[in-house]
């Protein structure tokens, strides 16, 4: 698929995941899914050196984190900090969502759940 193809579809489905996530639909973690699996299309054509690039790795792990698919985010992790033309900024802000999910889900085995703000 090409650029032209792919943005379009990316923002739409982005659109349905947050929609249903709004809404509490279980059906959430697939649109997420969906997201994740579109950006990292795009992070095929768009090198990691590019502004946009650097936007749907950023997306594609994130999305996986929210679709709960933690495996398919830390592979993605891996991938995308092993890219030649990946910078420091972008392998630290890509792992950084990685450590940030641990966090989070050890407050919730915690029973910290409740705590808000920053991790």
């Amino acid at each position: 698929m090409d650029i032209e193809t792919l943005y379009p579809l990316v923002t739409e489905a982005i659109l349905r995941a947050e929609m249903l996530a709004e809404n509490n639909d279980p059906a959430s973690q697939d649109a997420y899914c969906k997201v994740s699996q579109l950006e990292e299309q795009i992070t095929k054509l768009i090198p990691a050196s590019d502004r946009e690039g650097v936007i749907a790795r950023r997306g594609a792990v994130s999305a996986a984190i929210v679709a709960r698919q933690y495996e398919r985010a830390e592979q993605l992790v891996t991938q995308f900090t092993h890219e030649k033309d990946a910078d420091d900024d972008l392998k630290e802000s890509l792992k950084n969502f990685i450590v940030v999910r641990e966090i989070t889900i050890n407050r919730t085995s915690f029973g910290f759940n409740n705590i808000t703000g920053p991790v």
